[in-house]
């Protein structure tokens, strides 16, 4: 049976903490550990960032651990933001490399921009619970694209762990 978690909160910088203290918790809660662990809070702080930053007025974070794959998913809706500083283009700045770095620690990833709002998906390999019931990322080279999760996402400000 599917393990889920999910976070609606304002699409607003100071939030983005919120989040990632949240998905911490729940994925000690799953004996998620090591580079898994670090993997999935890298991914979960930069799409949450995105959303607070170039998205609309409310996010949800959502995690879905079935089997030996999760599915990390941060939607954006609601009412359009007021506007937001577009992306930077410097090659020596900071901004502007979240969506390469999730590509890179994730094993597969998915963006669908709609009417309402934008949904990006990310998903992680994660390795069977060991002698000591935590689960870390198999070697990056067993990456598979293919794989497809999807993940109800309620409208209201709230937080529920399964």
């Amino acid at each position: 049976m599917p393990r889920r978690g999910i976070i609606s909160l304002p699409a607003e910088d100071h939030w983005v903490r919120t989040a990632r203290h949240f998905v911490a918790a729940l994925l000690i809660h799953w004996g998620v550990a090591g580079e898994a662990r670090d993997s999935a809070l890298l991914i979960v702080s930069e799409l949450a960032g995105n959303a607070a930053l170039y998205g609309r007025a409310d996010m949800t974070v959502s995690l879905t651990l079935e089997k030996q794959t999760m599915c990390i998913e941060v939607t954006d809706s609601g009412t359009q933001a007021a506007a937001r500083p577009s992306r930077y283009s410097d090659p020596c700045d900071e901004h502007g490399r979240g969506l390469d770095i999730v590509g890179y620690l994730a094993n597969w990833t998915e963006t669908h921009d709609e009417r309402d709002g934008r949904q990006v998906r990310a998903g992680l390999c994660i390795a069977p619970a060991g002698a000591n019931g935590s689960r870390t990322t198999p070697n990056r080279t067993e990456r598979r694209p293919d794989v497809t999760l999807s993940v109800p996402i309620p409208q209201s400000h709230t937080s529920t762990a399964a």
